[in-house]
């Protein structure tokens, strides 16, 4: 008895347990006796015009890793012609039959569907050219995770209703690195239907950033009495505090709404706008907005020119300090005349103050009320620099409450001279 039990015992050590591996078919139709809850995963690259991206695929579709990592996935090569002739178009109908296969935004690629054909994820481009297979391997396995959960959530969800309906889709809609299970905008309307309230808040978290932006837009080029650019930043700035919104969210907004000051106050947004642009580069630096903010704050974060003089632009609206850029001939101790010259324009530029700073600390001030138009009244502004400051900024408040049209616009053009 023991002589038969040693070599059974043996047998099933030898056998150990079974591990799913993926298969790879020709065809959609192939495909159907063995398909199962990985899905499918497609290897896309270039025929005939790119062979390096035809050998990463097949070398990826024989990684060890790679095959583990997509467990019992089908795998199918995607052959993407330079020209897709009818014959092309043709056979590919035949070896995709009912199976929609996405274009990618560059090749080789690694396109992720659900065993029902759904779209769930791309790996793509340099990410795949460059990438070690162990590499490539976790991130699979991250998405098909991803993707299980999605799919448990919609299940879920179809025997849910209400609120609780909505909270499972949005969700689902909100896992990180993969699709949504369908259009955005499909799922807001239905989430928006099932929570009215928006006690999930998923309605506004799965908003596309460019989306969110519009909105903002829309009130600032609204007609409707109340609303006009100042109602669009001011809810751009209620957003802006809103934890719900995600960072991508958050920099469209900061773009939006510096183009909105841009737009409507020039000059006299410059600190604004710079305080935005650094808090659009904090929220994400290697985006493309982020990689923006610089530019932005180079170009728009600056008031006016010391050349160039007062506008319309500078001298409307609110009665905030703007910085006076340019070459500022600060460059001893002594005491220095700030000049205002009107040169033309309906209206007079009335002045409150003049200060001066090294850096962020303050160094000189003349505050007076003055005017400069066709007649100059106290329109000179002294500064006592006891130092040269080693960075001189140099601020000007107008006040243009008593000079402006029914719009609030104040017509007025001069030039600043700064003299020791």
């Amino acid at each position: 008895m023991k002589k038969l039990i040693l070599p059974l015992l043996t047998g099933l050590v030898m056998q150990g347990p079974v591990v799913a591996e993926p298969m790879l078919v020709d065809s959609f139709d192939a495909a159907q006796s063995v398909l199962q809850d990985d899905g499918y995963v497609l290897f896309a690259f270039a025929q005939d015009w790119d062979d390096s991206s035809a050998i990463i695929c097949r070398n990826l579709m024989n990684s060890q890793a790679v095959k583990q990592a997509a467990g019992n996935a089908v795998f199918m090569e995607v052959p993407v012609p330079n020209v897709l002739t009818d014959e092309l178009k043709e056979t590919n109908k035949a070896r995709f039959g009912k199976l929609s296969v996405p274009d990618a935004p560059d090749y080789p690629a690694i396109l992720m569907l659900t065993k029902n054909g759904r779209h769930y994820a791309t790996l793509c481009g340099p990410s795949v050219r460059n990438a070690d297979p162990q590499d490539i391997a976790k991130t699979i396995s991250s998405y098909m995770a991803a993707m299980h959960k999605q799919e448990e959530l919609l299940a879920q969800a179809e025997k849910a209703e209400g609120v609780k309906k909505a909270n499972l889709l949005g969700e689902a809609s909100s896992l990180p690195g993969i699709n949504p299970p369908e259009r955005i905008g499909n799922i807001i309307a239905q989430i928006k239907k099932l929570d009215p309230e928006n006690e999930t808040g998923y309605a506004r978290k799965l908003i596309n950033p460019f989306d969110l932006s519009m909105e903002i837009f829309g009130i600032e080029t609204s007609t409707e009495a109340g609303k006009g650019w100042q109602a669009a930043l001011a809810q751009a700035e209620a957003y802006l505090k809103d934890p719900v919104y995600s960072n991508d969210q958050k920099q469209a907004l900061y773009a939006i709404s510096i183009g909105i000051m841009r737009r409507h106050m020039g000059a006299r947004a410059a600190a604004q706008i710079r305080e935005y642009a650094r808090a659009m580069a904090a929220l994400n630096p290697d985006s493309y907005l982020g990689q923006s903010a610089k530019a932005v704050e180079r170009d728009w974060g600056v008031g006016f020119n010391l050349v160039e003089g007062w506008t319309p632009d500078v001298v409307s609206g609110p009665s905030e300090p703007i910085e006076l850029s340019g070459p500022l001939p600060f460059t001893a101790p002594g005491t220095y005349k700030v000049t205002f010259t009107y040169t033309r324009g309906r209206h007079s530029a009335n002045i409150r103050s003049v200060s001066l700073y090294d850096g962020s600390q303050l160094i000189a001030q003349d505050e007076h009320e003055g005017s400069a138009g066709r007649t100059a009244e106290d329109n000179v502004y002294t500064l006592a620099v006891e130092s040269a400051p080693k960075d001189p900024h140099l601020f000007i408040r107008f006040d243009q409450n008593k000079n402006r049209d029914q719009n609030g616009r104040s017509d007025s053009y001069g030039r600043i001279t700064i003299t020791q």
